[in-house]
């Protein structure tokens, strides 16, 4: 019996040497081997050489470079050994719960890739997997049904009841005390009334992954649609300066430089909403993925464990979905030359300009809009006091046909009217729209559904009403009363009419329009307002 007794005490020392490191005295974690096979924990590696080269504690003469300890293989039996330590001391919690992420190695994994064979948390799955993978892997998400339906309170009693009140699972005697004359129905009814809910949440999500894969797609044809025409703009100002004389080197360069450091930007808004929309279209994957998968538990008390956070979670994806829905607006260049090439070459100072069209892109199509706010100088906000309405007069070779007016704002829950006014100044349309972004100091496209048909001298205004303690804010840009061009068919004024906030300024009504021939000289050379507005036509 004695000697039954050492050979036990031996093998447990032998288990010890073989799954504790001899550095941190603690079963291993991520074990790896140096060359001279001494095995340590990655962090205390890491650690020996936080000043340099480390050296083995066994003083072997075996020195580690930091640079290759990422590279030091992991000692895969002691490793396993660890494994199977814990999880026999834990014998009653599932692994695949307990499993910490594969990448990031500090969150529990929530789903289970079966073509990556890898375990993974919500934000290590979202950031690994583009979009075709998201189609072709398959995807487990991993639930937690090892915790007991037996109440805490009354430890013999199984919580088969939801109370409606507390939103929380009771048993039979918590009905009787703590839960007295709440309304409550079984966990069985109340796991089909969440079931319901789950149905209808999956339902709306695949929705808005249908719309945000449109979108994207969208998105994508709109990216290659700018770089080509960036393309044949740029060989089209190539083509036209290589025909002119020295001289016109320097205006070459410009308009390269213009035309490129706008790309760039452009390309860097649509990257960004595209990065936006694969981010929510990963997010509804996810989150469709989930709760189907959640559907398919039998366990009520856990289906109802998870009702709230689940369908919340949901919910705020479909929020964030549905404002990328409305789309996005971006611009194309061309380079635009004079009609005449003796007239282009008589002018040798002036050959063309850059032409900017802005586009809208949504699920259905990619289409241009008329941006009037084409201004050089800083972006400022300008505060709505109530005192003026905002806009421009319009001069055109042909009626406009209007469907929306886009202008960019911060609302602070108030409601925006737009005013379209005759060349009398009369109301001839009108249109108000609520919003409700409150506290929100950031300026942002707000678009205003507005049918009509602009004609010749006819205006566009924009006018807020300051409610509670903020005023509205509109983003604009230093202007002038003159008269500027848009295009070879629209040109504009930047123009202010001044408002009544106790008046009810209707259709048929007029409006007290600014003119410039009201003012002293000081005052028409004033900057004025010129709003961000772009017309939807």
């Amino acid at each position: 019996m004695a000697a039954a007794s050492s050979a036990t005490k031996i093998t447990d020392i032998s288990v010890d040497n073989l799954v504790k490191c001899a550095i941190c005295l603690d079963l291993y974690d991520d074990p790896r081997c140096l060359p001279c096979s001494h095995t340590y924990c990655y962090k205390c590696i890491v650690n020996l050489c936080v000043e340099g080269l480390g050296q083995c504690p066994m003083r072997d003469n075996t020195f580690i470079s930091p640079s290759i300890i990422s590279k030091l293989p992991i000692n895969r039996v002691a490793k396993d050994l660890v494994e199977c330590i814990q999880k026999s001391a834990q014998p009653k919690v599932q692994p695949s719960i307990r499993t910490k992420c594969d990448v990031c190695k500090k969150v529990v994994c929530e789903f289970m890739c079966e073509t990556c064979a890898k375990h993974y948390c919500t934000v290590c799955l979202k950031l690994l997997h583009d979009i075709d993978e998201f189609k072709t892997h398959k995807m487990n998400i991993l639930v937690d049904e090892s915790s007991s339906n037996f109440c805490s309170e009354h430890v013999d009693e199984k919580q088969k009841y939801w109370c409606s009140s507390c939103e929380k699972t009771v048993c039979s005697d918590c009905l009787l005390f703590e839960h007295k004359n709440h309304p409550f129905v079984t966990l069985e009814d109340m796991s089909q009334i969440a079931k319901t809910q789950f149905n209808s949440s999956a339902q709306r999500l695949t929705s808005i992954q249908e719309d945000l894969e449109k979108l994207n797609e969208k998105t994508t044809e709109a990216f290659h649609n700018h770089y080509q025409t960036h393309v044949k703009t740029k060989h089209h100002i190539e083509n036209t300066i290589n025909q002119l004389q020295k001289l016109l080197e320097e205006n070459k360069k410009y308009l390269i430089s213009t035309l490129s450091k706008n790309d760039a930007l452009q390309q860097k808004i649509i990257r960004a909403q595209k990065q936006t929309i694969e981010d929510n279209l990963k997010s509804a994957f996810i989150r469709t993925l989930f709760t189907k998968q959640v559907l398919k538990i039998d366990n009520n008390f856990q289906l109802m464990k998870m009702k709230n956070d689940t369908i919340n979670y949901n919910q705020l994806v479909e929020e964030q979905s549905k404002l990328l829905l409305h789309g996005f607006t971006f611009d194309i260049q061309s380079f635009i030359t004079t009609q005449s090439l003796l007239k282009l070459q008589a002018d040798l100072e002036y050959v063309g300009h850059i032409s900017t069209e802005t586009f809208f892109v949504s699920t259905s199509d990619t289409r241009p809009l008329l941006k009037l706010s084409k201004l050089d100088g800083e972006e400022i906000n300008q505060e709505f006091q109530g005192t003026y309405a905002y806009g421009y007069r319009f001069q055109l070779k042909a009626p406009l046909t209007l469907n929306a007016v886009l202008v960019k704002v911060a609302s602070f829950n108030v409601d925006f009217t737009v005013f379209i006014l005759d060349n009398d100044d009369i109301v001839v349309q009108r249109k108000v729209i609520k919003t409700n972004d409150n506290n929100s100091t950031a300026c942002k496209w707000i678009t205003i559904p507005i049918a009509f048909e602009l004609k010749q001298n006819y205006y566009i205004f924009i006018w807020a009403k300051p409610t509670g303690k903020h005023s509205p804010l509109i983003s604009c840009r230093g202007s002038t009363h003159n008269l500027r061009q848009i295009n070879e068919h629209v040109s504009v004024r930047s123009k202010r009419a001044q408002i009544d906030p106790l008046k009810n300024d209707d259709i048929n009504t007029e409006l007290n329009v600014i003119y410039d021939t009201l003012l002293s000289n000081d005052e028409r050379n004033q900057t004025i307002p010129a709003i961000e507005m772009i017309l939807d036509t």
